[in-house]
């Protein structure tokens, strides 16, 4: 066959790939939302090049073309089959899985399915199968936002991201100049102009005119530009304008919605707490803190709690370090072993959907931008683990299980975070103790892993952080003893910048805790866990 013959049978398929890819509806897409499910790509991925081989060996004269798209995969891939959660722990690697899934292997496919030789079969066959569960486009755009928001929040320098460096660790392949493009141009439609700017900026410095066309690129550039311009002469009249003229300050910034879209902010996720949010994230603490937190810490305890020698923490009890003394907030470590969380995880994987969050308003559950992660439900009765970790957390907290919620097993995405928010419904009245339905009276955290880098869990009233470790949880009291909501327990999980994270929640009701936590002697007494044990 002629080189011209082949040339023209390589553009047929690729008009074909574009025409079926339009019509191809992927049934799972979120991926970017979960990198535990993202573990069943890497190893998918895995899979189709050891399918892929055998039909390069057997018509290699034929499939240059796809050899060369295979080799590039390879060395995108290296060291994943090994250690696939160090691969995936890193953002940029996550990115370029996603997008090898929406652009390489269905220009392979195609390829493939162009040839009328019988080796191909296999192949299609394990490609056919798997092709429903393949990334689609939103999820490369939700990585690329990914990549911004760790940008923002961890404020990394936007050229060490272009070449793959995350905290000095390097993915197995940097990001190349359509990358870089579209990045910025994601950065431009979620209006971060700074950082359209400057990943328009890496593009032009790259140069790479085959590529991208200089003049889209500057055609982006002055867009962002103009945008952030604006911006600034906005915030400059917001400061200058007279704040008792309420009509002002509305036309400024818009009348306000009484729902909020999953494109919005929660309700606590003013500018302010978004700001604290960030430098929390950060570790960025100001001296007068710093001085604060060391005086506080200096009086934090830590012990073998048994909680009034309850039966289950006689012979064993448990390892309590205090964090914070008001609003109280303990850890308990070694709540789960390994093997327990292996076991959860296990269950909860193939269950993982899109987290939600309950709009204070409709009292429905809805996506939202501000919460990405996946997460799975589980009852006590379906398995031993899960009725154990409930009897467990019965007896270190005193608290009634009959009540609480199924378990939540959550694993968060590329750059995945949940923004500020309570865990109990500011919107109702929580003193009206008759009807103590829906009225999360207290949280337990249990992280199911370690985080690298990122991650943690921060609250905004005391300023703290508390960094995820494996097997340990988090508790603290969600309400008053008056029954009224504590909004000193606003928290949030900070973004994911390298690693891969799990956690479980078990969020504990009001209703049959009336003889188990004890009322305050005053209407203002303080939301204490228990007394410390001398």
């Amino acid at each position: 066959m002629s080189n011209f013959s082949q040339e023209k049978q390589l553009w047929t398929m690729f008009y074909l790939i574009i025409v079926v890819t339009s019509f191809t509806s992927i049934c799972q897409g979120e991926w970017f939302s979960s990198v535990g499910q993202m573990e069943d790509l890497v190893h998918d991925e895995l899979k189709l090049l050891a399918s892929l081989d055998k039909y390069i060996i057997s018509e290699r004269d034929k499939l240059s073309r796809v050899e060369r798209l295979a080799e590039n995969i390879r060395k995108a891939s290296v060291h994943a089959d090994s250690d696939v959660e160090t691969y995936l722990g890193h953002p940029i690697n996550q990115y370029h899985l996603v997008k090898r899934f929406t652009k390489q292997w269905l220009l392979i496919n195609d390829l493939v399915e162009d040839d009328s030789f019988s080796t191909k079969k296999d192949f299609l066959k394990y490609f056919s199968k798997k092709r429903k569960r393949f990334p689609k486009e939103e999820d490369v755009t939700g990585s690329a936002k990914a990549i911004i928001r760790l940008q923002n929040t961890y404020r990394l320098d936007f050229r060490d991201l272009a070449d793959g460096i995350v905290k000095g660790a390097r993915p197995n392949q940097n990001l190349s100049v359509v990358d870089c493009f579209e990045i910025g141009r994601t950065a431009g439609l979620e209006k971060k102009d700074g950082h359209c700017i400057s990943w328009m900026n890496e593009v032009l410095r790259r140069g790479d005119e085959q590529v991208i066309s200089g003049l889209e690129v500057f055609d982006h550039l002055k867009r962002c530009k103009v945008e952030k311009q604006l911006m600034n002469t906005r915030v400059n009249i917001l400061k200058t304008a007279d704040h008792k003229d309420n009509t002002t300050k509305h036309q400024l910034n818009g009348d306000k919605k009484t729902n909020y879209s999953e494109d919005e902010k929660p309700p606590v996720f003013d500018d302010k707490a978004k700001q604290l949010f960030k430098r929390l994230c950060r570790n960025d603490y100001n001296p007068s803190h710093l001085k604060k937190m060391k005086k506080v810490q200096k009086d934090l305890k830590c012990m073998y709690w048994t909680n009034n020698n309850h039966p289950f923490l006689v012979l064993q009890p448990a390892k309590l370090e205090e964090l914070w003394p008001s609003p109280h907030l303990v850890r308990f470590h070694d709540v789960l072993s390994d093997r327990e969380i292996t076991h959860i995880k296990s269950i909860a994987k193939p269950r993982l959907h899109r987290s939600q969050v309950h709009n204070v308003f409709t009292g429905v559950g809805q996506l939202a931008n501000y919460r990405i992660s996946k997460s799975a439900w589980m009852e006590d009765w379906e398995d031993t683990v899960v009725e154990s970790l409930s009897e467990r957390i019965s007896a270190l907290t005193g608290l009634s299980m009959a009540t609480a919620e199924d378990l939540q097993v959550a694993n968060y995405g590329i750059g995945g975070y949940y923004a500020p928010h309570c865990d109990f419904d500011e919107t109702k009245d929580l003193t009206n103790m008759i009807d103590s339905d829906d009225k999360r009276i207290a949280t337990f955290l249990v992280y199911l892993s370690d985080v690298k880098h990122g991650g943690t869990t921060v609250f905004l009233e005391p300023k703290i952080g508390v960094r995820p470790i494996k097997g340990s949880a988090v508790f603290w009291y969600n309400l008053y003893p008056s029954g009224e909501g504590d909004l000193r327990t606003v928290h949030a999980a900070c973004p994911v910048l390298t690693g891969v994270k799990w956690i479980a929640n078990k969020w504990i009701q009001a209703k049959d805790q009336e003889l188990r936590r004890k009322c305050g002697k005053e209407i203002t007494a303080d939301n204490r866990i228990f007394e410390m044990q001398p």
